[in-house]
């Protein structure tokens, strides 16, 4: 008998021990990528804003007398910013007139145009059209000269604020990709929403065009994973008006048969 037989006969039989003793069976590797059990979680977004709010913001505030006569003229004017043009829906000029001869007009120009000329007698708002408006903006105010009145200017005493009226939707977007093991083993989905409110509206939530939740959080919503589909997906977040929500973490949740 070769010498390696009784070697060969004692692998065979330390083989068959092993069989018997982890089930009795042959391993065998599982077909990759034909099964997903358990569950799992795509963190979509952490700590941003959703909102839908309207109302009056200052931006800016013009103060002092404005004169014109022979001698002297002085004017006011001030610069300022506006940052998201397409959230506003007009301008407003507040005007106090404090003291004045009323010997001219009041003339008030933003950005080179003139938006009012007349003579205030105690308060007046202007509305502003919002095509005047720009990302960086002037506003001057002007008297008229006094004309024929030579022993004295045309003088106002004014305060003059400058607010604008917005309303703002910011809605956030969110995509994910699926493959196609995940919709063939998926059996549902839940959307999970954390975060705070402020003010009585609901948060609204699509995926894919698809409205899956509408209501406060903290949000546990199932949904049909049928709406879902293999490549990209999008998730739409939006609130009611006069609502934000400051949204802590988004996430879903994948159940798999």
């Amino acid at each position: 008998m070769p010498d390696f037989v009784p070697v060969l006969i004692a692998a065979v039989l330390m083989l068959i021990v092993l069989l018997i003793a982890f089930g009795g069976s042959w391993i065998v590797s599982p077909q990759k990528g034909t099964k997903i059990s358990g569950s799992r979680t795509i963190f979509l977004g952490q700590d941003f804003v959703v909102a839908y709010l309207s109302g009056e913001k200052n931006i800016a505030s013009l103060s002092g007398e404005v004169s014109n006569g022979i001698f002297s003229t002085i004017n006011k004017n001030i610069d300022f910013n506006v940052e998201t043009l397409g959230d506003i829906s007009e301008g407003l000029i507040k005007l106090k007139v404090l003291d004045s001869n009323y010997y001219g007009s009041l003339m008030i120009y933003l950005n080179g145009q003139e938006v009012y000329r007349g003579v205030p007698v105690s308060e007046k708002t202007i509305a502003i059209d919002k095509s005047i408006l720009r990302n960086s903006n002037t506003l001057e105010i002007k008297a008229e000269s006094s004309g024929w009145k030579m022993w004295a200017p045309t003088v106002y005493k004014i305060d003059a604020d400058f607010f604008v009226n917005y309303l703002g939707k910011k809605t956030q977007s969110f995509m994910f990709d699926l493959t196609d093991l995940d919709i063939m083993n998926m059996n549902r989905a839940r959307l999970l929403i954390f975060g705070d409110r402020e003010g009585p509206g609901n948060i609204n939530a699509r995926i894919n065009g698809v409205e899956i939740y509408s209501g406060s959080i903290t949000a546990y919503q199932d949904f049909s994973a049928d709406i879902l589909k293999v490549g990209n997906n999008t998730l739409d977040l939006s609130t009611e008006l006069n609502t934000k929500y400051d949204i802590s973490s988004l996430q879903i949740v994948l159940f798999f048969s």
